[in-house]
């Protein structure tokens, strides 16, 4: 009864801080730095004619837009959008809402409302089934999830058409379906209705996965987990249940494709990126880094440069023109990035450097408010930002120290494991827990060789997100071993 009462207050307080970080007046967002054509054209969103026709718009980079023209067709053609991006479920509840109040514009401060209301829900859960055991440790976990986790530069995102909202929810979603499962299972010992959870989990693993390109590193450990859940399950589910489940994780397998191939023009530029402005930006022999490439050499007039540039700083291959086609885009791949800095390791640490020193920044050098509100473009936010403050400030932004930090967490838990191989539900969680090491640890390298030095730190949102859960379930491990032996003495 206590825990329930500690749950009431947690969303009472989370409902406070996401009102005051996102709906006190003036409402922030995040301006487009040109990502939100991917979403409006999933979705059939427009501008409004008024900002359309609007030569003083200023739309990218400075002042947040929040108004858009739903599609003709209405709510249906909204929802289309999930083949490009799952984004687009969450823009046609949002969608929907505008209607029902009568709104003809649709607005990104109800798509926050959705994402907040989804997120909430999701940490709930999660909360709820991680089975949270005495009344000092529920009060720690909900103040210290609430500290973290409803950071203002985490919230602020959620008011814009980014995939950064979209994704981050969705994995809460995907961590909430999980241990419903385990809690189900090993608790509960429901297994007679286990193939209900495991659609829950398959839904989860879809809108995560199809929430952003950047995600797709992700696939591995997501099918993996959901492949080992078919198997572990497979006394217990007819040869029915069990060719639908099969079948799904063919779907969830190929879905990434299908984004990747309606997101051409954008694996284009970070490809563009990955070899122009991360291989050969600061390289010493740029020629014989094109050759080991399998590019033309002449290409080196173009190093330093990344694919957003304007058009006159180009020399030859200009992005998405017919030459940069022939010789750069027909002949790049990902699989050519990988053998790359699989035979230059050194290359590879080079990168990693840069990328640990542009980690555990959440926070984003894009305007937060509309141009009605300040002439002037507001960069800085502050609204409950003292979590991800101090995280920059005070985390060392080394290669070593993250390598240390994955290398202690990874030997604890697989310590944990070992001394706890005969409690199943300690043990799926802990195999949670490293889906969740693993997908961050993906994220980590694939920020910079699959965009170089363009945007790191917005690259690195989901590992700085993994990151925090990581340490927030470390500390939660620690404060739960000083309980029992303060308990024991």
């Amino acid at each position: 009864m206590f825990r329930k009462y500690i749950f009431i207050i947690f969303v009472l307080l989370a409902i406070i801080i996401i009102s005051y970080v996102l709906f006190k007046y003036p409402r922030p967002g995040v301006a487009d730095q040109g990502d939100f054509n991917r979403v409006m054209f999933a979705s059939g969103l427009q501008l409004t004619d008024e900002d359309k026709n609007n030569p003083n718009l200023k739309r990218y980079l400075d002042y947040i837009i929040t108004d858009y023209k739903m599609p003709d067709k209405g709510v249906p053609r909204m929802f289309v959008g999930i083949i490009g991006t799952t984004v687009s479920v969450f823009t046609t509840i949002g969608g929907i809402i505008c209607r029902i109040l009568g709104r003809q514009l649709f607005s990104t401060e109800y798509l926050a409302g959705v994402y907040c209301l989804v997120y909430l829900f999701s940490i709930i859960m999660i909360l709820k089934y991680i089975n949270i055991k005495g009344k000092v440790k529920c009060i720690i976990v909900c103040l210290l999830t609430l500290f973290i986790f409803f950071d203002g530069n985490y919230l602020v995102w959620f008011n814009s058409l980014y995939g950064e909202p979209a994704m981050i929810t969705t994995f809460m979603l995907y961590l909430s379906s999980w241990m419903y499962y385990i809690y189900c299972k090993e608790v509960l010992k429901e297994s007679e209705k286990i193939f209900s959870k495991i659609i829950l989990i398959f839904i989860a693993s879809l809108m995560f996965i199809g929430s952003k390109l950047q995600v797709i590193s992700a696939l591995p450990v997501v099918s993996l987990m959901f492949a080992k859940l078919i198997w572990d399950n497979r006394n217990m589910l007819t040869w029915m249940k069990k060719s639908i489940l099969l079948i799904l994780l063919i779907i969830l397998v190929a879905y990434p494709i299908d984004i990747s191939l309606i997101h051409k023009p954008l694996s284009e530029d970070t490809n563009y990126n990955s070899v122009f402005y991360g291989i050969l930006k600061d390289s010493k022999n740029p020629r014989q880094d094109l050759i080991d490439l399998g590019l033309n050499t002449d290409m080196v007039v173009e190093a330093g440069k990344n694919s957003y540039s304007p058009t006159k700083d180009y020399v030859k291959y200009i992005p998405h023109t017919e030459i940069t086609e022939k010789e750069f885009y027909s002949r790049m791949s990902n699989g050519k990035l990988i053998k790359f800095y699989i035979t230059h390791p050194l290359r590879l640490i080079q990168g990693m450097e840069y990328t640990a020193a542009h980690s555990f920044d959440t926070s984003t050098y894009l305007g937060k408010y509309k141009r009605s509100y300040s002439e002037v473009p507001i960069r800085k936010f502050d609204r409950f930002t003292t979590w991800s403050s101090l995280r920059l400030k005070c985390t060392p932004k080394k290669l070593v120290f993250i390598v240390l930090i994955y290398i202690i967490i990874l030997a604890s838990s697989i310590l944990i494991y070992l001394r706890n191989r005969l409690n199943t539900e300690v043990k799926a969680k802990i195999q949670l827990f490293w889906a969740i090491f693993f997908i961050s640890i993906l994220q980590f390298p694939m920020s910079y060789m699959g965009n170089g030095q363009a945007d790191t730190s917005k690259q690195l949102y989901l590992f700085n997100f993994t990151f925090d859960i990581i340490i927030f379930a470390s500390v939660l491990w620690c404060l739960n071993n000083l309980i029992k032996k303060k308990i024991k003495l």
